[in-house]
């Protein structure tokens, strides 16, 4: 680590707590590191080019944590309805994970909890994720309780080999959280194809985002039963929503195998 790396990991959390005391309130509570605000920070995206900009009609991140309302969403699911905190020890493998669920699971002496991530060059990864592919999973079949893939597989354009994959490693009657963005007005989904190589300008305005491939619609389900799974689909009131600043609408997108 650098110098201006150091100074900014010394710092980022002390300016992170000032953000939350400017910010405290009761309008909306953050379930992951428990802190209430007035309201949430807004989001922040990327475009092909690099600059910055804020993401419309989005709820927004935790001050404190840096939580997105997805991550919120699964969080909630897990201590409350998979009641994880009281789970037998279970074998979890997480793709792309968030550092915020990350920081709770890692803590938790009943899981055996692995990380991984596809390493990209001017990235920086924590120690314990290791570079893996959702689409070559190294492990052995039937190896893991619990499969995480939050927001992952849109950005992936074979994403029936993956879907595939998750279910190999999973026990019997194991679970794969596979929660992506969709547009409940599509029937159909967009998609770059196999042969199509798109540049990250031409991918942003074919699918909102330059590191994505497709737009997922209401086929997205059958493509994962199509793979093999069952599939529960969770959302909660607009109460609950409103007070932890889910994204309303959005589901929690449970597959057992």
């Amino acid at each position: 680590m650098n110098i201006k790396d150091t100074f900014k990991s010394c710092l980022r959390p002390a300016y992170r707590q000032l953000l939350a005391l400017m910010n405290r309130g009761s309008n909306v509570e953050c379930n992951i590191c428990g802190r209430n605000f007035s309201g949430l920070r807004p989001a922040y995206g990327r475009h092909a080019d690099g600059s910055l900009f804020v993401i419309d009609n989005h709820v927004g991140t935790c001050w404190l944590c840096n939580s997105y309302p997805r991550t919120r969403l699964l969080y909630y699911w897990l201590v409350n309805d998979y009641k994880i905190l009281q789970a037998d020890k279970i074998r979890i493998l997480h793709v792309a994970p968030e550092e915020q669920i990350s920081n709770e699971l890692r803590k938790l002496m009943n899981i055996e909890y692995t990380c991984i991530d596809k390493h990209c060059e001017g990235y920086k990864y924590p120690s314990y994720v290791k570079n893996g592919d959702v689409r070559y999973l190294e492990f052995e079949n039937c190896t893991f309780d619990m499969v995480i893939c939050n927001h992952v597989l849109e950005h992936i354009k074979d994403d029936i080999v993956a879907m595939s994959e998750i279910k190999r490693v999973l026990k019997k009657n194991g679970v794969a959280i596979l929660m992506i963005p969709i547009d409940t007005d599509l029937d159909k989904s967009i998609e770059e194809k196999i042969d199509e190589n798109l540049t990250p300008a031409e991918r942003e305005e074919r699918f909102g985002q330059y590191d994505h491939v497709r737009i997922y619609g209401k086929d997205y389900f059958d493509r994962l039963k199509e793979t093999g799974f069952s599939v529960e689909r969770v959302s909660y009131s607009d109460e609950l929503t409103a007070k932890y600043g889910f994204m309303s609408g959005e589901e929690v997108i449970i597959c057992k195998k």
